[in-house]
């Protein structure tokens, strides 16, 4: 079992209702295992303008190889014209957590 097959993917949204489509749909088609949501404050340049504002983050643990799908299903389900999702890969994990996550996901 190798930790770099897997990864934590981050997106941000600016709704909880948003925030729980998303992690019920991607929990659904089994291409996370896990997702952890929390509120934060965010800034940022948007449209030639400082935004600053409340938004949710969403942690969701997966295998790299399901990037690509969940990348479609964020672009499809979210709110943001630009939405962040990034990968970050895993340099290392229990194999314990990693089984879990291959026996819930894809």
């Amino acid at each position: 079992m190798n930790p770099s097959d897997y990864c934590i993917v981050s997106t941000t949204t600016d709704s909880k209702e948003n925030a729980e489509a998303i992690s019920q749909a991607l929990l659904q088609k089994k291409l996370i295992a896990c997702v952890q949501s929390s509120t934060i404050d965010s800034s940022y340049k948007w449209q030639g303008k400082i935004i600053c504002s409340k938004e949710i983050r969403l942690q969701m643990k997966t295998k790299k190889s399901l990037f690509t799908q969940i990348t479609d299903e964020l672009e499809a389900l979210h709110t943001y014209d630009v939405p962040e999702i990034i990968m970050v890969p895993l340099l290392d994990a229990n194999d314990f957590y990693l089984k879990w996550i291959d026996a819930e996901t894809l």
